[in-house]
């Protein structure tokens, strides 16, 4: 067999070269034959079409049925009433909040076990499948046993399509565009949010509305079934399953612009790297494991990205959104639902921000930049929260809303702003630190990590208030925030703009801080003396 060997093609003198940076964004490749060299980053200004947006959009759907359950049930736990034989408990609010976690946890665990074996689109159609059965059996539920295996089942279904979706889009996205499509999902998670919370709003005087509101999500889970069987595989997939052909055609689908020559060279040097670092296909899931954990780069992008993820739930954040309409229901809002959807369309919008900035401004800058609001803001609740008369079995004792409550309502909206900027999104991003014979597990990892943390986080807010007061919780956010920004600030790397293939160099130098922004400024000169006089 023909020995591979990569370079950087480059002839301009190489910057930060103390720190052994070279440049890896134009990969070549020679063999034993000693067949000439192909670029196979010439091809990322190549883009272009509605093609590459409507295949995100459509994966992103899996983001969307996350997003709606995460919001939905917020709604419901305050409709439900005594619908299901009495009124909920705050143990029993958390088991049917919080178990939708776990069965993520163990799709998620499903889905990283099939995703390299049945490819990346049809992982996401049984997902889509399992979420449409549990939310009929939400719908359905006359017990509480019942809407808890209902919310498990739902959870089966998000933990399988929301790990794969971000990976999907990922691999289909060009270099240039990866950041601001994998946002798509993340924004598809937000959109869901605001839908939950206007559906919430419209049926929350409605009897059993809430039935409702559970059992609509079936209809976009079964519009993403179908369109899995119409959307390609991602080309890395298919390469991964040898199936060059269809991988070149569906390469020049997203690069219409392409000569045919630049859409083989990009196809046989991602072949290429493969069969490089490892011989993928005869590698065992066990042995994956080990390359994941052994190798020192890719335990270093498994602890950037898990790390990332960990922060992104120890925040907080899905407390405001599970339990908003309760939080805000205890400092005195007459219309709870209503107000917390205020959280949902802040989310959104703030998405929408770093949708359009967070390819050209960076992964790395948005986080260090947006992040200090989030501990800012949790430090101002707190202290409102001291002036709210809350009982420790959480029941207000006066109902009139308040200067303290109007600032928590406030506070909050400038924490999830401050989220939705970089921290509701990138850690979504993670994948793209994994090497591809890793990925899957890596990805898998990564959305353990999410849905392990969330369950932990979902099933003990409310104990939390009533152990430490609700200031105490939130004070207990705000420090874990403030180390959380700075972790971020010390082990955090830019890969925005680099190829999948080109991420793994930059685990080589450490966390790669240093080497990833001196990389970054390498690019910006050479791409100014490309369009200088």
């Amino acid at each position: 067999m023909d020995t591979i060997s990569f370079q950087a093609e480059q002839s301009a003198p190489l910057i930060g070269h103390e720190d052994g940076v070279s440049e890896v964004t134009v990969l070549s490749f020679t063999n034993g034959a000693g067949k000439a060299a192909i670029n196979s980053d010439e091809i990322e200004d190549k883009y272009g079409g509605l093609f590459i947006w409507l295949v995100a959009g459509s994966a992103a759907l899996g983001g969307l049925l996350f997003g709606y359950d995460s919001t939905v049930i917020a709604g419901v736990l305050v409709m439900i009433k005594d619908d299901l034989g009495s009124m909920l408990t705050p143990s029993q609010q958390e088991l049917i909040t919080s178990i939708a976690s776990v069965g993520a946890f163990v799709g998620a665990l499903m889905a990283g076990l099939l995703l390299d074996k049945i490819g990346r689109k049809a992982v996401i159609g049984l997902g889509a499948l399992v979420f449409a059965i549990g939310s009929i059996l939400q719908g359905m539920a006359m017990t509480v046993p019942a809407i808890t295996l209902g919310r498990f089942v739902v959870g089966l279904g998000i933990g399988e399509a929301a790990m794969v979706a971000p990976i999907y889009i990922a691999e289909i996205a060009p270099a240039k565009l990866r950041g601001g499509l994998v946002t798509v999902d993340a924004l598809a998670i937000t959109g869901g949010q605001c839908i939950a919370g206007a559906v919430n709003i419209f049926l929350q005087d409605v009897r059993s509305g809430w039935r409702l509101s559970v059992g609509i999500a079936a209809v976009p889970a079964l519009v993403l079934l179908g369109l899995c069987f119409v959307i390609p595989e991602s080309p890395r997939s298919l390469i991964y399953q040898n199936k060059l052909d269809q991988a070149r055609a569906v390469t020049a689908k997203i690069y219409p612009n392409a000569t045919a020559d630049q859409v083989q060279n990009k196809v046989a040097a991602i072949h290429a790297q493969f069969v490089t670092e490892a011989e993928l296909r005869k590698l065992t899931t066990w042995e994956q494991f080990r390359l994941l954990f052994t190798d020192s780069a890719n335990f270093r992008a498994l602890v950037v990205a898990c790390g990332l993820m960990a922060i992104q739930q120890l925040s907080g954040s899905n407390s405001v959104f599970y339990y908003g309409p309760t939080l805000f229901g205890l400092v005195g809002y007459a219309n709870p639902i209503a107000v917390a959807f205020i959280m949902a369309l802040t989310n959104f919008v703030f998405t929408t921000f770093a949708l359009r900035y967070i390819d050209t401004l960076g992964r790395r800058k948005f986080l260090v930049n947006s992040m200090w609001g989030m501990p800012a803001a949790l430090t101002i609740a707190a202290i409102a929260l001291l002036n709210v008369p809350i009982s420790a079995d959480l029941t207000i004792t006066d109902p009139t809303l308040t200067l303290s409550g109007v600032a928590v309502l406030f506070s909050l909206i400038f924490f999830i702003a401050s989220y939705a900027i970089a921290l509701g999104s990138v850690p979504w991003q993670g994948n793209e630190l994994f090497p591809m014979e890793v990925r899957a597990l890596g990805t898998m990892m990564l959305t353990l990590t999410n849905w392990s943390f969330n369950a932990v986080i979902s099933s003990s807010f409310l104990s939390l208030m009533k152990a430490y007061t609700p200031s105490g919780a939130f004070g207990i956010y705000a420090v874990t925030m403030l180390l959380g920004w700075i972790a971020v600030i010390c082990c955090y790397p830019e890969v925005s703009g680099l190829p999948l293939e080109a991420i793994k160099e930059v685990f080589n130098h450490g966390f790669g801080v240093k080497y990833s922004l001196n990389l970054q400024k390498q690019r910006s000169a050479l791409r100014n003396s490309d369009n200088g006089p």
